[in-house]
């Protein structure tokens, strides 16, 4: 048998093991927006049927977990309390060992840290004094290994920037075995928001140990070169260089070394991806969280311009719709602008939105968008022609690329689990493409998912931002907030200690900027949060 019969016997072993898995891609908030999505369900060990979701789902898999197997898990932060008590209880009552590595790098997630590490060193305590066996090992990236690692940016004020370990994955083992059984991998921290209130996704492989190997190879690089003993009796890891080129689907981590000063680049993996798109109404739709990327930026933009017959569709979160303090460099109005100079009529943007985002900054005495007020779009993906897309932890930014660990699991159509997957992605995007904002919002609840074009965005953002220039504004608001299920005009005078006439005046102003609805019955006026 020759060489090229060997590769095309092995690709087809490879890609006949991917046909015989099972792989699904699970959505938030709660289940997803498509009702192809959302109306699934998973029966849990305990009988119980759950809305499949993707923390759900992550339950399961950790429930179900072989007694005296292996999990191994890398979460950029890990919150969600039910899902920890999963993995306590797998290591304690099924002598599953446990690996979990989380990033310490990002401040905002040092309360989280202290929770997970509280839980542990407790269950370690009881087990100890119990007299029997209870092995967690957890590690932690800290700042000073991205520094060594030169994963660091220094701004103009002398102040550095530290790259973060932002990956979301894990695999699972069956005693005794090298080969890992299931695996993970998405967008999504293991969080109750990331469940509930966000944009997300998680795929899961099952029986399909090659993409598991992929992952254990990213794992072992995390674990061995990258993090900080936080319990005792850590191990290392073995560590084995895995060619993704025969995988049902392709993980691509910038963490890989490919020479002495290189790390595998992931922004080229999605070059190559987009060039791929038909000249005969082929279709690029990507749906980024954060995009501050101008050469991928450039790249769509070359893309449509040359391909006039292509579609482009390009969906951010609420976060990208202009630079500020907080957001520099984003490319949606930069994209848009050029897109209007080059003409390109098959070039176009959307913003998830939400009025109700914005607050009253104290500190900068300023409106801003509130972090935990923006239901976020949090998936990090692009879908080229319906049928190869790649998704994952990257967003499309220079940090994500040059600064953070991270990864893309790319997808080729041509196999029909591949194909299940990003169908059912699609699905998730055209629902959020569809739900275009109305220009008169007019008397009623507007729900997620909203999204709003650039220029509409924009001038609506600057009227709320004059809004909460007036503080009777923002006592309104304070109020309305802290009253979710709505707040009578009487209670509103009582509550704002203010006159009815000069309420009035701001509550209509309010109204107009959309920031509430007014609904009256039986002669009574209720005001409530708009979205």
């Amino acid at each position: 048998m020759n060489f090229k019969r060997i590769l095309c016997y092995i690709a087809f072993v490879v890609c006949s093991t991917f046909l015989f898995s099972d792989v699904e891609i699970y959505f938030a908030p709660n289940g997803g927006f498509a009702e192809k999505n959302n109306k699934r369900t998973i029966t849990m060990v305990d009988g119980k049927e759950v809305t499949a979701d993707l923390n759900s789902a992550l339950i399961d898999m950790i429930q179900r977990a072989p007694k005296n197997g292996q999990i191994k898990i890398a979460m950029y932060a890990f919150s969600h309390k039910e899902t920890l008590d999963a993995l306590i209880a797998a290591a304690r009552d099924r002598g599953i060992k446990v690996k979990l590595i989380v990033d310490a790098c990002a401040s905002w997630t040092t309360e989280i840290r202290d929770n997970l590490k509280k839980a542990i060193f407790a269950e370690k305590e009881t087990a100890e004094k119990e007299k029997r066996s209870f092995d967690f090992q957890l590690k932690e990236i800290f700042p000073e290994v991205m520094k060594q690692r030169e994963r660091t940016r220094v701004l103009d004020d002398g102040k550095v920037i530290f790259g973060t370990m932002h990956e979301k994955f894990g695999i699972i083992y069956k005693p005794g075995s090298k080969l890992p059984l299931h695996a993970f991998c998405g967008s999504a921290n293991v969080s109750w928001g990331a469940g509930h209130l966000f944009a997300e996704n998680r795929v899961f492989f099952r029986n399909e140990p090659y993409i598991g190997l992929q992952l254990a190879e990213e794992f072992s690089r995390l674990w061995n070169e990258y993090g900080t003993e936080t319990t005792k009796n850590t191990e290392s890891e073995r560590h084995l260089p895995v060619d993704s080129q025969w995988s049902g689907v392709q993980i691509v981590s910038n963490s890989k070394p490919i020479d002495i000063e290189h790390y595998q680049r992931i922004d080229d993996t999605l070059t190559n991806i987009l060039r791929k798109v038909s000249a005969e109404g082929g279709t690029i739709d990507v749906a980024m969280f954060s995009f501050t990327h101008y050469n991928l930026a450039n790249t769509l933009l070359y893309l449509a311009q040359r391909n006039p017959k292509a579609k482009v569709r390009i969906l951010l979160d609420q976060t990208q719709i202009e630079s500020d303090e907080n957001h520099r460099g984003v490319m949606g109005q930069f994209m848009e602008n050029n897109a209007f100079s080059r003409k390109l009529k098959n070039f176009e943007i959307r913003y998830k939105w939400r009025s109700n985002a914005f607050g009253w900054d104290r500190e900068s005495k300023s409106a801003m968008l509130m972090h935990q007020r923006n239901l976020l779009l949090h998936h990090k993906c692009v879908v080229v022609n319906g049928k190869i897309m790649g998704l994952g932890s990257y967003n499309w930014s220079e940090s994500a690329e040059v600064r953070n660990f991270e990864n893309i699991m790319v997808f080729d159509g041509s196999i029909p689990k591949a194909q299940n997957v990003i169908d059912r992605f699609m699905a998730e995007f055209n629902f959020m493409w569809d739900r275009v904002r109305p220009k008169e919002p007019g008397k009623q609840k507007l729900t997620n998912p909203q999204v709003i074009e650039g220029y509409r965005g924009r001038y609506l953002k600057g009227r709320i931002k004059k809004a909460y220039s007036s503080v009777i504004c923002r006592i309104i608001m304070d109020k309305m907030h802290k009253n979710r299920n709505g707040c009578d005009l009487e209670k509103l005078i009582a509550e704002t200690k203010m006159d009815e006439e000069k309420l009035l005046p701001k509550l209509k102003w309010l109204e107009d900027v959309t920031l509430i609805y007014e609904v009256e019955k039986d002669g009574k006026k209720t005001y409530h949060l708009s979205d």
